[in-house]
């Protein structure tokens, strides 16, 4: 039976702000992958991606698969359609379930409170599917609710005729990503059988053909690489890519955990690394960096200081010293120095976190800094205890900022200052120009978009 994957978004995007402002989230690293690379892993295809309009554009520069025609015309030859909440994450048991059933020409449809998390079906029924989706994706996009977190997200409801199954297990907020990164970690590595895949960044548009991240990584055992003077613990536990550049001096302690680096990474003198742990391609770990276990570090990331349970997605920098905790970073976010969140409250009480649409209790007593993509800090910059800090926003002043920092913040969060847009986006071509990537028209429009939506 051909399958046709496609990871959707749906009004569940929501709880993944501030990150899922800009990006869907099935491109959200948790543990070594994100949904859409676990998808292609189980299926053995790249996954058509359902995603809204306005991030359309940015999707087909970057090669991935958003036309809706191509997709119907695949499923009108008699594929069967396999469609996956991106929100999934790494719920192996669940992708892999729904993958045998498919193969075996199942139908399914899997659901939990939030919202449809897996359907299989094919023929008529499939095209019901996505045409339900294309018109409440066009629906929700007229309301604005893309851009103004005060505007209601109105709910997928395709009509089926499957009675859905509740699964328990998938991805409810963004915080809940960080604590599953462990187990994530070593599930992953259990799948890939030593062989990163090659990546795709959502919104890198690199100058280059192939650069070091875009490439498959070979995973090497420790005991068949060469760097003397390097202090190890539970050696067995350690998979190092090839061309890494581990100095003398670093420890690496893998008893609690896998120590998982990609191609190209360079640890400089009296770092401490801590499993389980992964360091993405072309990333650099800067002398006397101490970054504990349950994180996972994108490509080209440019990391110092205290790091600890956190996940950071690709080109992010945090150069220098300060503490980052229980935190959830997106690309091309650039930490000032000495920049610090808190991650535990002094009552040890539960963590309340805004997203936008109102506080919610997390039901956690950790959790730090949410940022999304584009965001900046000034040198000394202090956050509280679950502090969410919208698209392109650059933060800085005395005292802590506001908790829930809108999209294209600027300063502090008091008052209305806001970040132009448009000085924005040419702040962000620099900053990717210098990471070999491009600005493109995706890009533009995707900060126009929201920039407009500021209010």
């Amino acid at each position: 039976m051909s399958i046709v994957p496609v990871v959707f978004e749906d009004q569940s995007l929501i709880g993944f702000r501030p990150l899922a402002w800009s990006v869907p989230p099935g491109e959200l690293r948790c543990g070594l992958l994100n949904t859409r690379e676990r998808v292609t892993h189980l299926v053995g295809r790249e996954p058509f991606l359902l995603v809204r309009s306005m991030l359309q554009k940015l999707a087909v520069e970057g090669g991935y698969q958003v036309e809706i025609d191509s997709l119907e015309a695949s499923l009108q030859e008699g594929a069967r359609l396999l469609l996956v909440s991106g929100r999934i994450g790494p719920c192996w048991d669940i992708l892999a379930s729904a993958h045998e059933a498919a193969a075996a020409d199942e139908d399914l449809a899997w659901c939990d409170e939030d919202g449809w998390l897996v359907v299989s079906a094919k023929g008529d029924q499939a095209m019901a599917i996505l045409k339900s989706w294309s018109e409440w994706e066009q629906s929700a996009t007229s309301t604005g609710c893309w851009q103004d977190p005060r505007t209601v997200v109105p709910a997928w409801e395709p009509s089926l005729a499957l009675e859905p199954r509740s699964k328990a297990g998938a991805l409810h907020r963004i915080w809940d990503m960080v604590p599953a990164t462990a187990q994530a970690i070593s599930d992953d590595l259990a799948r890939i059988r030593g062989c990163l895949p090659a990546r795709r960044i959502w919104g890198a548009l690199p100058m280059e053909d192939s650069p070091a991240w875009a490439r498959a990584v070979p995973l090497m055992p420790w005991s068949e690489v060469d760097h003397p003077l390097v202090h190890i613990r539970e050696a067995g536990n350690i998979l190092v890519g090839e061309d890494c550049d581990i100095a003398p001096g670093v420890s690496i302690d893998a008893r609690s955990g896998p120590v998982v680096l990609g191609r190209d990474v360079r640890v400089l003198p009296g770092a401490f690394l801590e499993g389980p742990l992964y360091i993405g391609s072309g990333s650099l770990i800067k002398a006397g960096a101490a970054i504990y276990g349950e994180t996972s570090l994108g490509a080209m990331n440019k990391v110092a200081g205290e790091i600890g349970e956190s996940t950071f997605l690709d080109l992010a920098n945090k150069q220098h010293e300060g503490f980052i905790g229980h935190a959830y970073l997106g690309s091309w976010c650039n930490l000032g120095a000495l920049t610090t969140c808190s991650d535990l409250k002094n009552t040890y009480g539960s963590i309340r976190v805004d997203l936008g649409h109102g506080s919610e209790d997390t039901g956690q007593r950790f959790v730090g800094l949410l940022m999304g993509e584009h965001g900046k800090t000034a040198i000394g910059t202090l956050f509280n205890t679950g502090t969410s800090v919208g698209f392109a926003s650059n933060i800085f002043g005395t005292g802590f900022p506001a908790k829930c920092l809108p999209c294209f913040t600027w300063g502090d969060g008091t008052g209305d200052h806001r970040h132009d847009f448009q000085r924005a986006a040419a702040t962000a071509a620099t900053a990717m120009e210098r990471r070999g990537c491009r600005l493109g028209a995706g890009h533009d429009d995707l900060f126009r978009i929201l920039g407009e939506g500021v209010g």
